[in-house]
């Protein structure tokens, strides 16, 4: 998965060593640290691996912290929830006397079956071991919407702005973990945007459905990331094939080294399986509906009619 951190993130993992980050808090953690490390599970470490003290040191060294502290979170408070396969991970910070999320993830270690059978896509094995990232909240609570900025789906405060910095990280915890890849499945149309730079749709047909949407909000009608998105959610989207509406509905993407995965998302048949599929999709935007709902909703999504807003 190269991201802009991919080199830069490689030289750190290789800086931590497993014991390091293995290491759980103990009697040498001061009851009074303003950076407290609540551990819910005790006995069980995230992932099986990581131990409380060896997650904050991956924060720490991969520029998470930082880079929370430069937002105005200075000093934070990280929980660990480890009771089933899902294992979650919270950071919260204290803003104005009220205790806010500002990232929440929850993920598992999981196998990916392939079930695809395509005449000329490169051979797959029976299962593949990855991490399945369940849920990804990235909250600045301090922040405020604005014309540049506009409230996506889903939000109830803008994003951190650090999406690929945890994405990173989390390839690194593949790696470490001896995983095959990582997996998602995007909620909203504008986290399948981000994601497809650099995780594309394990299934070819869902890939080209991904890029006919794209074509048609972003490149046909130029709208932008949080317009097109909103789109999707007004149910404006529409096939011409039958007059109906499209529902966004995420299908799983993922990030690998694996060999073989690589070069089945990498084959031209799965490429051309996918522009296959954009020309199948003949869609249309209600642009006339969409332009009177976001003019009456932009002062909202702006946060124009918020306290503090501009």
């Amino acid at each position: 998965m190269p991201t802009r951190y991919d080199q830069q993130f490689r030289r750190i993992a290789r800086s931590l060593s497993s014991l390091e980050l293995m290491r759980a808090s103990g009697d040498d953690v001061a009851e009074s640290s303003a950076e407290l490390v609540l551990d819910k599970d005790v006995g069980r470490r995230f992932l099986d691996f990581y131990g409380d003290q060896g997650l904050r040191l991956a924060l720490e060294r991969y520029g998470i912290q930082g880079a929370l502290a430069r937002r105005g979170y200075p000093e934070t408070t990280l929980i660990t929830r480890t009771g089933d396969d899902r294992h979650a991970l919270f950071v919260e910070a204290d803003v104005d006397g009220t205790r806010e999320r500002l990232i929440e993830l929850v993920v598992r270690r999981d196998h990916l079956v392939p079930h695809l059978a395509a005449q000329g896509l490169p051979a797959l094995r029976d299962h593949y071991r990855v991490l399945t990232i369940d849920w990804l909240l990235l909250r600045h609570p301090r922040g405020r919407f604005s014309a540049e900025r506009p409230r996506l789906p889903g939000q109830d405060a803008p994003g951190l702005g650090i999406g690929w910095r945890v994405m990173s990280m989390l390839a690194r915890v593949v790696a470490r973990l001896e995983l095959d890849g990582m997996v998602t499945v995007a909620e909203y149309l504008h986290n399948a945007e981000h994601y497809a730079r650099e995780m594309p749709c394990f299934d070819p047909v869902h890939h080209g459905r991904l890029r006919a949407l794209l074509d048609l909000l972003r490149a046909e009608h130029e709208l932008d990331t949080a317009q097109a998105s909103w789109a999707m959610e007004w149910g404006l989207v529409r096939t011409r094939a039958d007059d109906a509406v499209l529902r966004w509905r995420g299908e799983l993407m993922v990030a690998t080294e694996d060999d073989s995965l690589r070069a089945y998302l990498d084959s031209p048949m799965h490429a051309e399986l996918a522009e296959s599929a954009r020309k199948a999709h003949r869609l249309w935007l209600d642009r006339a509906a969409f332009d009177a709902r976001w003019a009456s909703e932009c002062a909202t999504l702006t946060g124009e009619n918020a306290p503090g807003g501009s």
